[in-house]
């Protein structure tokens, strides 16, 4: 007797209960730990059914976090896993705070956790040290450190800048030097007047009438929720005693620079962003009193400097947004009457009998900028700057006399680069001098009462600080 074969028939519905789910990890070199053993390659293929339970699938890679993948029969076909980068952030000095796009993720030492196809930037800053910044990207390691600098506040030249937000920080590198000494044949002695903290930065000063006080801007520095952020203020100090105690002329999430004293030292104009944008403002010296805005255009004002007389107010004044150039202007404060521009130009200084107004005019990111002197009105225009070399003549200032102007160039080189220092010449343009020949950028002097004290600006030392020299005697 035969017997027949039998085919077994497996039900539809029993086929229909296995599914193939593609498990793929973006990032090459991982490895899954899958119930039946290490995976290396993908994607990777796991057969579920509808009644099998569900598979875990450990992804991992070395520097990123590892995740677990749960595939049962109602996964979708495809799941793509991508691993998050960890990151083991440490600093040089440690404690420093980390900021990632615009997030505090703490301060050093710490670890985090980032997507890996994300970009942005780690910023590390610490009170007393430079910041540092870091690009996120693939090929950062693991283990990041990053060592702050902390040669000093001098190391970093910083300018309050006006813009379409009203101000804004520019910061570039510059060369500080720790020796603070002074070899030059025309200088008698020199010496510290500020001992300014690294968060504190001078900006621009000047001197009272009576030789004994100085007004000064200074951006400070401080970290909320996280992030650096800066103001100024303009304090006065005592210019007869080194460390120079200072006292509050006004106050505020601002920036206040440029300041400059009447004549009788009965009122300080200055520029501020109170109002937005950069206008004139004057305050009462003798009890900090009488806030008053003195200017309001479209226009960014700043550099205010009164006539001798108390009659007529220059300043400069810029578009901002624009390609234009800074424009002097006039504006009477004796009479009702409108502000008049004068010519092109930045940093106004009326001579001591205001019959004449000195000034730069040009582009100091070309090294072209240059020292001009012209009436009272603004005609007759004479460049007292000696050649036209690439080189910045800046800062300008009279002596009590009119017999001679002190300012700051970079005509000169140390080491084969240009270094601002100070330099002296005649009303006229003659006898040209220089006084000062640290390596290190002297700035923004100005002359004493007496003809022979300069107090000056200079990162000597690695720090911003306010000096002063005693020129030789027939300088």
């Amino acid at each position: 007797m035969k017997r027949k074969m039998m085919l077994l028939s497996v039900p539809l519905f029993l086929l229909a209960a296995c599914s193939t789910v593609n498990v793929n990890v973006t990032q090459s070199g991982a490895v899954a730990n899958t119930p039946t053993g290490k995976v290396t390659s993908f994607p990777y293929a796991v057969e579920v059914g509808l009644f099998q339970g569900a598979q875990n699938i450990e992804v991992s890679k070395a520097g990123y976090e590892s995740k677990s993948v749960k595939v049962d029969f109602n996964s979708p076909k495809n799941i793509d896993v991508t691993l998050d980068r960890i990151f083991k952030i440490t600093s040089n000095p440690a404690g420093a705070n980390v900021v990632y796009n615009g997030t505090s993720l703490g301060t050093t030492p710490c670890t985090v956790v980032m997507n890996d196809q994300e970009q942005g930037e780690v910023v590390f800053s610490k009170a007393g040290f430079l910041s540092a910044q870091v690009v996120v990207s693939e090929d950062l390691p693991d283990e990041l450190t990053v060592t702050l600098d902390r040669d000093g506040s001098g190391r970093r030249l910083l300018n309050v800048v006006p813009d379409q937000n009203g101000a804004s920080v520019k910061i570039t590198p510059i060369h500080s030097d720790l020796e603070v000494g002074e070899s030059s044949p025309n200088v008698a002695s020199v010496r510290r007047l500020t001992s300014q903290p690294q968060n504190e930065y001078i900006q621009n000063f000047s001197l009272l009438p009576d030789g004994k006080s100085i007004t000064v801007s200074i951006v400070e520095e401080f970290l909320r929720g996280g992030l650096v952020e800066r103001r100024s203020n303009i304090w006065t100090l005592d210019a007869s005693v080194s460390g120079a105690p200072r006292r509050a002329m006004t106050t505020g999430n601002y920036f206040d620079l440029t300041p400059n004293a009447s004549s009788d030292a009965k009122t300080l104009f200055f520029a501020s962003t109170r109002n937005g944008r950069f206008a004139i403002w004057s305050l009462n010296m003798k009890n900090m009193s009488g806030l008053r805005l003195v200017t309001n255009s479209n226009t960014a004002d700043f550099s205010p400097a009164l006539r001798p007389d108390g009659k007529e107010l220059c300043y400069t004044a810029i578009t901002v947004g624009s390609n234009n150039p800074s424009y002097l202007w006039s504006t009477p404060m004796d009479k009702p009457g409108m502000p008049a521009q004068l010519r092109e130009g930045h940093n106004p200084q009326w001579s001591p009998d205001g019959s004449k107004l000195l000034f730069t005019k040009g582009d100091m990111d070309k090294n072209m900028a240059k020292i001009w002197v012209v009436d009272r009105d603004g005609g007759n225009p004479t460049q007292l700057s000696i050649g036209n070399g690439e080189y910045n003549d800046i800062d300008p200032q009279w002596s009590k006399d009119g017999k001679k102007i002190i300012f700051s160039s970079n005509r000169g080189t140390v080491a084969g680069r240009q270094n601002y220092d100070i330099w002296i010449m005649g009303a006229d343009g003659s006898d040209l001098t220089q006084l000062t020949t640290n390596s290190s950028c002297d700035d923004k002097p100005v002359i004493a009462p007496d003809g022979k004290t300069v107090y000056f600006r200079s990162n000597r030392g690695l720090v911003w600080d306010i000096w002063v020299m005693e020129l030789v005697d027939n300088k």
